[in-house]
Formats: structure tokens, C-alpha cells, sequence
């Protein structure tokens, strides 16, 4: 079931169902809310952080395609998106450096549109990255933009 703690944005009216597909896939489903976002340490309100996310875990590694508002501009009203994939080590204590991750920003900072027009090569990619990512790529300082 998706998280339907939001209603539904219509800016997603083009994704959600190729969204679902996949996760559906993937044994899982389509988170759509986030939160503890903050801009200059105000918090975002929970109705600007609709997102999606499709989170699963494979063996020891948890995995996840990110598609959320970037509020590096501070417009909160009409922000722009990144498109990421994440990985990170499941059962591991959390120490002074953070859990092991990986991450790959496949788009960022751009305007919704940009997802829009290529959810599906997006898509692939991140399956293509995320099956491909093994123990010895996660680390503490894992984040990698795609070329």
C-alpha cells in the first residue's frame, strides 16, 4: 500500500504508475511523504515534502530510488528535484561516522520536468546501479554524481 498521508500531487500524475510498477516488482511499495528537511534551520511543512520513494532491502543491503524536492534554492513553494539512488549496510550500530552508505545522484537540482520527460531510462539506471552495488562500495563518504 502507499503512504497516503499526503494527498496525492498531481505533479506525480506522469510517474506514479511506472513507480508502482516497479515497486510492486521489487516486493515493496511507493513511500510518498518524508520529513526533517529544514531550510537556514526552519522546518519544511510536512505538505512540501511529498515525495516518492521506493525503499527495499536485498541480503545485508538496504536500497533505495529517491525522487524529492531540493530546497537548496530556498523556494520552497516551487522547488527542484533530484533523482537519487541509495544503498546502505542493514544491521550495522550506527558509529561517530554514520552508517555505511552509497549514493548516486542521477538527477540534481532540476525541475520536475527534467524527471518527468526520462522516468524511464531513470528508472533502469537505478536498477542497473542498485543491483550492480556490493559491501565493499559502501563507505562514509559514499556520494557519487552521475556523469
Amino acid at each position: 500500500m502507499p503512504d497516503t498521508k499526503h494527498t496525492a500531487n498531481p505533479i506525480f500524475n506522469h510517474i506514479d504508475a511506472k513507480l508502482n510498477d516497479l515497486a510492486r516488482q521489487l516486493g515493496t511499495t511507493v513511500a510518498t511523504n518524508g520529513g526533517g528537511q529544514t531550510v537556514d534551520g526552519i522546518k519544511v511543512p510536512e505538505d512540501k515534502l511529498e515525495m516518492r520513494r521506493i525503499v527495499w532491502i536485498d541480503g545485508s543491503i538496504g536500497k533505495a530510488i529517491i525522487n524529492a524536492p531540493n530546497f537548496e534554492s530556498r523556494n520552497i513553494d516551487t522547488p527542484h528535484w533530484d533523482f537519487a539512488n541509495l544503498a546502505w549496510l542493514i544491521g550495522e550500530k550506527s558509529t561517530e561516522q554514520g552508517i555505511p552508505f552509497w549514493k548516486k545522484n542521477l538527477l540534481k537540482n532540476v525541475k520536475f520536468e527534467n524527471i518527468e520527460s526520462s522516468i524511464d531510462q531513470l528508472l533502469k539506471k537505478s536498477l542497473e546501479n542498485l543491483t550492480a552495488i556490493k559491501k565493499s562500495d559502501l563507505g562514509y563518504d559514499g556520494e557519487q554524481e552521475e556523469n
